[in-house]
């Protein structure tokens, strides 16, 4: 084989390795949320967020599973799972849209501001939302972070009027994922 065709034989397999990892996934995501009212602060965790970038498009989606929270105190959470979320009724919250703007090749240009506009489910609701976040390429992996608010009236979730000063309206949630080659 002559040096020209090798070359063109690699440079062809490392576009065709790269077409085929267009889609890089984790299952493994943060989701934190706090509400903080003047007479308590409210916040949980959850690290089995499942997220999904389609590189080629900015094809982006992710879902949270509700009992997947935890907080300092277990009432807490039974509370948010069974009177707030209603987490057997609704088991996940979910986001399907795209990166608008999005370019693969920032690749290169560090951590880059975007916005996902899509479709977020969050108990039985369905919204359009726009998600600012940052999104950066770092060890082979796409690493993005987003904070947004939700408020709990958009989505029909009741707060009783006994405990109405102990939750906040609107929630903080941020998000960090970093998505690997699927």
């Amino acid at each position: 084989m002559t040096p020209k065709f090798l070359l063109l034989l690699a440079i062809g397999s490392a576009a065709f390795c790269r077409a085929e990892a267009q889609q890089f996934m984790t299952r493994e995501g943060q989701v934190h949320f706090f509400s903080s009212t003047p007479l308590e602060d409210i916040e949980a965790d959850n690290g089995q967020m499942s997220a999904i970038l389609d590189e080629a498009t900015g094809g982006f989606a992710f879902q949270v599973q509700m009992r997947a929270f935890h907080f300092p105190k277990a009432l807490m959470e039974e509370h948010f799972n069974e009177s707030y979320v209603e987490s057997d009724a609704f088991p996940k919250a979910t986001f399907r849209g795209t990166l608008e703007a999005w370019d693969p090749s920032m690749e290169a240009q560090g951590p880059m501001a975007v916005i996902a506009q899509g479709e977020f489910d969050f108990h039985g609701v369905k919204t359009v939302r726009s998600i600012p976040g940052e999104i950066m390429r770092k060890d082979g992996k796409w690493v993005l972070d987003a904070r947004f608010d939700i408020a709990l009236k958009d989505h029909d979730i009741q707060v009783p009027a006994v405990v109405r000063d102990n939750i906040a309206a609107t929630i903080a949630v941020d998000v960090h994922a970093e998505l690997g080659p699927r």
